[in-house]
C-alpha cells in the first residue's frame, strides 16, 4: 500500500513537472531557451547528464547540453548522426553502434525527426526503466513540437525578409530605369537639338531647351541624392551634425531651394518668432523639409496651397507641412514611408523614386525627432507632423550648457 501510495505522489509530481515545462517552452521565444530548458528538464527528471543537437548544414551539431558539454567523441559523432539520418536509437544500449558513450534518440514530430538528444550516467546497466522512457517520451514530444514552432517562426522571417529584399531590389530596379531614363532622355534630345539646329532656333527656343537640359539635371541630381542618403540611412552610417537652429530660418531656406518646384502653388508660412531654438542638423533638416515640399508640390493640383506652420507642445516644436491635394488613402498611410512605396491613385502611380519620405523618417529620426502622416479634417489633403523635442537649459545661461529633454508623445 505505501509503496502505491508513493507511486501514485511520484507520478503527480512527474505530471506538475511535466505542466510547468510545457508553460516554460510556450514562453520561449528563441531556440536556445527552449533548448537550455529541454536539457535542463530532462536532466533534473532523469538525473541524466543531457546533450541535444540539430541538423546545420548538412551534419548534426551539439546545440545544448546539462551539465554543459559540446564535445563528442568520434564514435558518439557518428552514432548521433545514425540516429538522425534514420529516425532510430543509436549508441549505447542500442542495436547500432552500441560502443558509444551516450544513447542517441530521435526528437520527432509528426511530420519528422527535427534533432538528436543523448542521454548517459555512469551507472552500469540500462540507462531507462519502462517509467522513464515514458516520462523521456512525454518531454521529448513537448521539446520537438516547441523547436519545430521556432523553427518555423524563423522560417517564416527569413521568407517575409527574402519577398521583401526582392520587393526592395524589383522597386529599385524599376526606379532606377524610369527615373534615370526619363531625364536622360530629355537632356540628350535638347542637347542634341541645340548640337543640330541651334543657328536656326530663334532665342526663345533655344533658351527653353537650356532650361530643360538645367531643369532634368537636377532631377536627375536629387535622383542619385536619394539613393545616397538612402544606402547612409540603410548601412547606419548616418551622423548628424548637431547645432542650435531656429527652425524658421531652416524652413526658409527649404522654401527658396524648392522654388522652382513649388512655383505653381502658393505657400502660406506661420513659425512664430519666439519657438525655442532646436539641436537639429541644418542640412539634413532642410533635406527633409524639401522632401515633403516635392512631395506636396507633386499631389495637389497647380494654384492650390501649401502651407507650413509650427508651434511649442508639450516638451517639443512641431511643424506641420499640409497641401490641398486628394490626400492619403487610409489604407496607405502606414506604409507612405516605406522605401519605394509611391501612393496610388485611380490606378495611377505618382511620378518619383518613392524614397524621399523613407529618407525623411530616417533624418528626423536620427535627429531624435519623429514624423507623422495624416490626413486634413478640414478639406481634402495631406499633412505631415515632425516633432522635435525641445531643449531646457539650465540655471547657467550658457548655451553649452543645454540639456536634451525627450518629449512626450503628441498631443
Amino acid at each position: 500500500m505505501q509503496r502505491q501510495a508513493a507511486a501514485a505522489r511520484s507520478r503527480a509530481r512527474a505530471t506538475e513537472d511535466i505542466y510547468l515545462f510545457s508553460k516554460k517552452l510556450a514562453g520561449a521565444g528563441t531556440l536556445d531557451d527552449v533548448l537550455w530548458a529541454t536539457a535542463f528538464q530532462i536532466a533534473s527528471m532523469l538525473k541524466l547528464r543531457v546533450v541535444l543537437l540539430l541538423p546545420e548544414e548538412g551534419t548534426i551539431t551539439v546545440k545544448a547540453g546539462y551539465p554543459p558539454d559540446d564535445t563528442l567523441a568520434e564514435a558518439d559523432i557518428a552514432a548521433a548522426r545514425w540516429a538522425w539520418e534514420h529516425n532510430r536509437a543509436a549508441g549505447r544500449g542500442a542495436d547500432t553502434l552500441p560502443g558509444a558513450k551516450r544513447l542517441y534518440l530521435p526528437l520527432r514530430t509528426g511530420r519528422t525527426a527535427i534533432g538528436v538528444v543523448g542521454l548517459d550516467n555512469d551507472k552500469q546497466g540500462p540507462l531507462l526503466t519502462p517509467e522513464q522512457q515514458r516520462l523521456l517520451d512525454a518531454l521529448a514530444d513537448q521539446a520537438a513540437v516547441a523547436i519545430e514552432r521556432i523553427q518555423l517562426v524563423a522560417d517564416v522571417d527569413r521568407a517575409r525578409l527574402a519577398a521583401e529584399a526582392d520587393r526592395l531590389r524589383s522597386a529599385l530596379l524599376t526606379s532606377i530605369s524610369h527615373d534615370l531614363k526619363t531625364p536622360l532622355a530629355a537632356i540628350m534630345g535638347a542637347a542634341g537639338t541645340l548640337r543640330e539646329f541651334a543657328p536656326a532656333l530663334p532665342e526663345n527656343d533655344r533658351a527653353e531647351l537650356l532650361t530643360t537640359v538645367l531643369d532634368e539635371s537636377e532631377r536627375l541630381n536629387r535622383f542619385i541624392a536619394n539613393l545616397l542618403d538612402m544606402t547612409k540611412i540603410e548601412s547606419g552610417a548616418m551622423e548628424p551634425n548637431f547645432a542650435l537652429h531656429y527652425v524658421g530660418d531652416v524652413v526658409g531656406s527649404a522654401l527658396q531651394r524648392a522654388r522652382k518646384i513649388t512655383a505653381g502653388h502658393k505657400t502660406e508660412v506661420d513659425i512664430p518668432a519666439d519657438l525655442p531654438m532646436l539641436k537639429l542638423d541644418p542640412v539634413l533638416f532642410e533635406q527633409m523639409l524639401f522632401n515633403l515640399l516635392d512631395n506636396a508640390a507633386k499631389y495637389a493640383p497647380q494654384g492650390s496651397t501649401i502651407r507650413l506652420q509650427g508651434w511649442a507642445d508639450n516638451g517639443s516644436v512641431a511643424l506641420q507641412i499640409m497641401d490641398e491635394g486628394p490626400g492619403i488613402p487610409s489604407a496607405d498611410l502606414e506604409r507612405v514611408f516605406d522605401s519605394f512605396y509611391r501612393v496610388r491613385k485611380r490606378d495611377q502611380v505618382q511620378a518619383g523614386t518613392g524614397l524621399g519620405l523613407s529618407i525623411c523618417r530616417g533624418f528626423i529620426e536620427a535627429m531624435g525627432g519623429t514624423i507623422m502622416a495624416a490626413n486634413r479634417s478640414d478639406r481634402p489633403g495631406a499633412v505631415f507632423t515632425i516633432r522635435m523635442p525641445r531643449l531646457v537649459q539650465s540655471s547657467d545661461t550658457d548655451v553649452s550648457g543645454v540639456d536634451e529633454q525627450a518629449s512626450g508623445d503628441p498631443a
